[in-house]
């Protein structure tokens, strides 16, 4: 399955930041077979759990909706993880920064 993305917003992003699909998961992948497993099922750059539900809610409620996300660990085997929470957030607030600003210079929604 798939939740469609605003389509303007993803035409005023879609040049500055990396996009693709995010795997909606249940549970993280606890091991690099299970992460393996849904990387090659889906295609996906990265697994979330609340990113769609967001968007599907949005969507419903004819509110644009995008998901912007910043990674702070890698999925797979948890004995081996190097998690950067701050870096994660960090990344995170500088690409909201970005989005924000390049959707005010769009004109987007009337914004900017």
């Amino acid at each position: 399955n798939a939740v469609p993305v605003d389509e303007a917003l993803l035409e005023v992003l879609g040049a500055s930041f990396r996009i693709g699909p995010i795997a909606t998961v249940a549970t993280c992948s606890g091991t690099d077979d299970a992460a393996m497993a849904i990387a090659q099922r889906t295609d996906a750059l990265a697994e979330a759990m609340e990113g769609a539900a967001v968007v599907h809610a949005a969507r419903r409620l004819n509110v644009p909706a995008i998901e912007l996300r910043a990674i702070s660990n890698l999925t797979g085997d948890r004995s081996g993880q190097q998690w950067d929470l701050e870096a994660g957030l960090e990344a995170l607030g500088e690409a909201a920064a970005r989005a924000i600003g390049l959707i005010g210079e769009s004109g987007l929604y009337g914004l900017g």
